[in-house]
């Protein structure tokens, strides 16, 4: 049988179990590395002839996904001792046993990051999504909008480098700065970037009637529209990591999260609200896991959503101990349900998502719920929701709750929305049909945030 990626992490932790033990298995950690090949160093010494055997042994069962120079390895080994205390192992289980994993990766690395602790006030908001056209950008906007309209702070950065909208959103041809973040994701490598720099990648959004404001920071800025065909080549080194001064390497979440406390630490705004790229990109990586923000996470109730969230959450739960308690950052997690058709639909999806997460975590779809969580049958702008009921309501076996996801109502008036030519649909007459329950979400993490600060 000819071996695969997925098949190669099982079959090494097979022949480790049954040549060394589960006890060795634990103790030691396997290495992948860059294309896949695999390789193990265990935790004890290993004599000549164990290490000949079991690396024949290895070699054969793991065929192309064996590493080429030395499959095992023991303790006192060459260059083990490293591996062995590497701070970026993770615990895996795999076919119940327990495995430590160091992944090694030429890109993709920000993934392996554990997700970083909450930020400081202003609140952050991320809108993620793992698929487009689930009206992540819009939601952005009308939040923006209905901070702004009571009288808040905000600055909104396009995070999307490849499929740019925001600065198109709230911006118009005259306020658009001159820089936008591309710029400075490519300067940055080459030198420090300094306060008059930063202030060129902002532009005030020309949304009117708003006693706050809205500054935004796009994708592009005025240089590069006015000269598109070096687009594709900042792309290519927005990507690249840095090299610090003092020899240290700045990844691609470490670019975006000392650009995000900057703007957080000048006192000029009350939120700062960011647009993910869409899908599981090495940005998403840097949004998702890197900023310390309340994540909005979008999708709607098809399978490619859950197909994606599938994958997004079975690799968050590596982060997450299995005897430990829930980790303050899966709270800041809320699953939102875009386009929402009715209140049977937002049923079913925030079933779907409870079920997903019970799965991933124990192995089958099993889901304790201390209370029936009451949902209303007819349309969402005819039933009133019941305010009662509360997160800790929802109890996953071990206590690894999923808050409620929340729905935004489908509406065509927001459907290619562009704000800047139907401002009129900023009302909070007209969005609070569609972004009440959303909007609600967001004022809580304002609430905790003022609570923490007193």
């Amino acid at each position: 049988m000819t071996v695969r990626f997925d098949d190669s992490l099982p079959i090494l932790a097979r022949v480790i179990t049954e040549d060394l033990g589960a006890d060795q298995l634990r103790a030691g950690v396997v290495v992948r590395d860059a294309t896949g090949r695999l390789a193990f160093f265990s935790g004890d010494p290993l004599g000549d002839e164990t290490v000949k055997q079991l690396s024949a042994r290895l070699r054969d069962a793991l065929g192309p996904y064996a590493r080429t120079d030395r499959v095992i390895a023991g303790a006192s080994d060459f260059g083990a001792a490293g591996v062995l205390h590497d701070t970026s192992v993770q615990t895996l289980v795999v076919e119940n046993r327990i495995v430590q994993l160091l992944d090694r990766r030429l890109i993709g690395a920000d993934w392996l990051r554990a997700p970083a602790p909450a930020a400081p006030a202003p609140p952050r908001f991320v809108f993620a999504s793992l698929k487009g056209g689930v009206g992540r950008s819009t939601a952005l906007s009308v939040t923006a909008a209905h901070l702004a309209a009571a009288g808040r702070r905000v600055l909104a950065i396009d995070l999307d480098l490849e499929a740019p909208g925001l600065g198109t959103m709230l911006l118009d041809t005259k306020t658009v700065p001159e820089f936008g973040l591309i710029d400075a994701l490519v300067e940055n490598g080459l030198a420090p970037l300094d306060d008059v720099f930063l202030a060129d990648l902002i532009g005030p959004s020309a949304l009117p009637d708003r006693r706050g404001k809205i500054d935004v920071i796009p994708a592009f800025g005025r240089r590069s529209l006015d000269n598109p065909a070096d687009i594709l080549a900042k792309i290519s080194r927005a990507y690249l990591e840095d090299v610090r001064e003092d020899g240290t390497i700045a990844t691609f979440v470490d670019k975006i999260r000392t650009l995000v406390d900057y703007y957080s630490g000048i006192g000029r705004y009350d939120a700062i609200l960011v647009d993910a790229r869409a899908g599981l990109h090495e940005t998403t990586a840097a949004a998702v896991m890197g900023l310390g923000a309340e994540v909005l996470l979008f999708g709607t109730n098809e399978p490619q959503t859950f197909d994606a969230y599938s994958a997004l959450f079975a690799h968050l739960l590596r982060f997450v101990g299995w005897t430990e308690p829930r980790p303050e950052w899966w709270d800041r997690i809320t699953l939102v349900q875009g386009r929402t058709m009715d209140a049977e639909s937002h049923k079913d999806f925030g079933e779907k998502c409870r079920a997903l997460i019970a799965k991933l975590r124990h192995g089958a779809p099993t889901i304790s719920p201390a209370t029936a969580v009451p949902l209303p049958a007819a349309p969402f702008r005819d039933v009133p929701w019941d305010d009662e009921v509360r997160d800790e309501d929802l109890v996953l076996d071990e206590g690894l709750s999923l808050r409620e996801p929340v729905p935004v109502l489908d509406d065509d008036r927001f459907r290619l929305f562009q704000p800047l030519r139907r401002d009129d649909l900023l009302s909070e007459q007209v969005y609070m049909s569609s972004y009440g329950l959303f909007l609600e979400r967001i004022g809580e993490a304002f609430s905790a945030g003022e609570e923490d600060s007193v």
